[in-house]
């Protein structure tokens, strides 16, 4: 019996997203001759004895776990890329960032880059250097998405610490994404969201789960929260 580990499906509705994200995931048996020796799917090791997670190197998909390639690190829902290096397009490569993007400012004339010339604060309250102007996230480098938003435009940051491998929230202290999902994708989500307007990065949506005791409202992929 080959024991398949459950991928991360965005439900339809909050309450189904929250049963997800406190349903500790095990696994499901297929009906197959069981084999002691091979009891998890492929990129995937047995947990405590109890169930199958995606290895060290891998990250968790819709479809099971996904071996990260180079300059890559497993993330919440994928692969993503490691510090200093980013996909200049979603569906390109990890490629080093270009110089002077992310740099850390407190005022704009502590960037020195002719292009990254703006000093953005970012959910933490310390800046970093970035670009104006943006029209859509086309025109945003490094994985930065366009926040239109504002004026002027300007290209903002993923949170840092988004997607970093947890156990508890200790492991995501110091970073802007200081929850910990202990129980669905072991991962640092962002909390204390704003539900109105929506202040969640591109691609993510702030959702209330007070309800089901989550202190604080969570960004959780876009979609998700919606019914």
């Amino acid at each position: 019996m080959t024991l398949v580990h459950v991928g991360v499906v965005p439900p339809r509705s909050k309450s189904r997203y929250a049963v997800a994200l406190f349903a500790l995931l095990g696994a499901v048996p297929s009906a197959c001759v069981y084999d002691a020796s091979d009891r998890c799917g492929p990129h995937q090791v047995m947990y405590q004895n109890l169930r199958c997670v995606c290895d060290a190197e891998s990250a968790p998909t819709a479809t099971g776990c996904v071996l990260c390639g180079s300059n890559e690190v497993p993330g919440a829902t994928g692969c993503t890329c490691k510090v200093g290096y980013s996909k200049p397009v979603p569906s390109g490569v990890c490629e080093p960032t270009p110089m002077g993007l992310g740099t850390a400012c407190e005022v704009s004339t502590d960037c020195k880059d002719a292009k990254f010339d703006h000093c953005e604060a970012g959910t933490d309250g310390k800046g970093y250097c970035t670009d104006t102007g943006c029209s859509s996230s086309a025109d945003c480098t490094g994985g930065y998405a366009c926040d239109a938003e504002v004026t002027p435009s300007v290209c903002r940051r993923p949170p840092l610490g988004l997607g970093t491998s947890c156990t508890s929230e200790a492991d995501c202290a110091g970073t802007e994404a200081t929850y910990c999902d202990s129980f669905q994708t072991h991962s640092c989500l962002v909390q204390g969201c704003s539900l109105t307007p929506d202040n969640c990065f591109s691609g993510s949506e702030c959702c209330d789960l007070s309800g089901f005791g989550v202190p604080q409202p969570i960004c959780v992929a876009q979609g998700a929260c919606s019914k």
